[in-house]
């Protein structure tokens, strides 16, 4: 009961409490995924250039895929030794906040910094920006172990140090925030909020002083518009980029299936499963090296590439193919930045199209490249806010914000219909999670009252065994809860839960 007498005092302390831990929060883990960022670009460049002098001279692909498998065995010795750092790492960060994983933050930190930066930079299209994230809540958790933080506080510090993660990758600091609260924490607490968003203002800071200004994928010029009365073009693209964010969802959770086959037909261990994706990706590396990677130069030169249709629907198959057969392979790399460059091709070949039917002018081909990244990414990740303001803040354009809602609300209510579930949400369903979990024990957490249970007695709750309401806050009036205490819409509600259980009270109450 001492326990969650502290955790009550944190979770009802000053607002500075929040902000000065953010700051911590925000300086490690910028530092930390900003030079994890700094030494995949440094890396990547020299790996592309190999294989663009490749194509001229093949004999320089026999040191470059040699490189390659010693670098993807000793990855593979990395996963054996800790699976938490396998594939993207927000399942895992979703995980532990739920309280179903426990992973040892300095293994997950320093194996994942080292197997991401060799696993992206050698060329296979994974992204950054999920290591980026789990990479910052491991900075925060190692931090929350030195502050001898309670496990209410060490949970807030986790989700900023997502946050601030996000923020260092992307130079996207309110999109790391929104992220945090939509897509990882699932709830908008007044802890967490604060925490985040300092955490990711002062991560985006130390990132700009290494990367500069300059949106990560700044448009050349500003975003033509569109008329309003050809804004039902933006419903058809939003229709179009939900079905293909639905296929999407189902190939990436079932292309294990394919390696699990292949991987028995070579009797090779699943943490080796990055040779197949290294073998797999070499004729894509000679005949098409400006395809390797997360996608960022991608993105940026397809604006004045003046690709074709053929062309440009050519690349997305590529892309679409080689990214699950990238991630796939379990090796540290994330989805994020694939889906956005997907999303930046299906743009693109859906005005191509429209243009080919002289329904659009070639000169408004920039701005379906924005829409195709934010509605795809709205659609797959279900995190709609995330996508509309991540694409905004990493295009540094504001004024096409009302055409990124249309489409991204209507890709998202495609998938929707379509019974899409948030890619991540179902990443961490499909993991296997750990039998030797640490002792269960319980802990404080924060709701906010929902409609759903606003004006009901807490006697009139049909709440799981062990789950306790303590505290109704209004206005920093703490209340004791009895049987006999009604909940008032809006209040802030603290419970005793087990770990474990924390998602399905959280879903039951909100």
């Amino acid at each position: 009961m001492h326990n969650h007498h502290e955790e009550f005092q944190f979770a009802t302390g000053s607002i500075l409490n929040f902000v000065w831990r953010g700051i911590l929060i925000g300086i490690a883990s910028g530092v930390v995924v900003s030079l994890f960022r700094l030494f995949i670009e440094l890396i990547f460049e020299q790996v592309k250039s190999f294989y663009h002098q490749a194509q001229s001279n093949p004999l320089l692909l026999l040191p470059i895929v040699a490189i390659s498998l010693i670098c993807v065995v000793f990855i593979g010795i990395l996963i054996k030794s800790d699976s938490d750092i396998k594939g993207s790492g927000i399942p895992h960060v979703e995980g532990e906040l739920k309280g179903l994983l426990h992973p040892n933050w300095w293994s997950v930190l320093w194996k994942k910094f080292v197997g991401g930066i060799l696993a992206i930079s050698m060329g296979l299209m994974l992204g950054r920006e999920g290591p980026s994230i789990q990479l910052g809540a491991m900075t925060a958790k190692g931090l929350a172990h030195f502050l001898e933080a309670s496990r209410v506080e060490k949970r807030v510090l986790i989700a900023g140090g997502a946050a601030a993660g996000l923020s260092s990758a992307f130079n996207a600091p309110i999109a790391g925030l929104l992220f945090v609260v939509e897509e990882v924490y699932h709830h908008f607490s007044s802890l967490v909020w604060v925490t985040a968003l300092v955490a990711s203002l002062v991560a985006n800071f130390i990132s700009l002083n290494i990367f500069g200004l300059t949106p990560v994928l700044a448009m050349p010029g500003n975003l033509p518009s569109l008329e309003l009365k050809q804004y039902w073009i933006f419903l058809l693209l939003g229709i179009f980029l939900g079905v293909l964010g639905y296929i999407y969802e189902i190939v990436i959770l079932n292309v294990g299936n394919f390696y699990d086959k292949l991987g028995k037909m070579l009797r090779l261990p699943s943490y080796f499963y990055g040779l197949i994706a290294v073998v797999l990706t070499l004729p894509i590396a000679y005949f098409f090296p400006q395809l390797l990677g997360g996608g960022n130069s991608i993105i940026t030169s397809l604006s004045d590439s003046h690709l074709t249709l053929e062309i440009a629907l050519l690349f997305f198959i590529i892309r679409f193919v080689w990214s699950m057969i990238s991630y796939g392979s379990g090796l540290p790399g994330g989805i994020f930045l694939p889906i956005l460059t997907l999303g930046a091709l299906a743009g693109l070949s859906f005005a191509l199209f429209f243009e080919n039917m002289r329904l659009l002018d070639a000169r408004i081909l920039p701005l379906f490249i924005v829409l195709g990244m934010a509605g795809y990414f709205g659609a797959i990740s279900k995190a709609p806010l995330t996508a509309m303001i991540l694409v905004t803040e990493m295009v540094g354009d504001l004024r096409q914000l009302m055409a990124i809602g249309v489409v991204t609300l209507v890709s998202y209510l495609t998938m929707d219909i379509c019974k899409g579930e948030p890619i991540y949400e179902a990443m961490l369903a499909k993991m296997t999670l750990p039998s030797n979990r640490e002792v269960i024990e319980p802990t404080l957490i924060e709701l906010t009252v929902s409609d759903k249970i606003a004006g009901k007695y807490v006697k009139e709750l049909t709440l799981p065994k062990n789950v306790l309401i303590t505290t109704q806050v209004h206005h920093k009036q703490a209340e004791v809860v009895t049987g006999n205490t009604r909940l008032t819409a809006g209040n802030t509600i603290f419970l005793v839960v087990n770990e474990p259980e924390i998602d399905t009270v959280r879903k039951l109450l909100m």
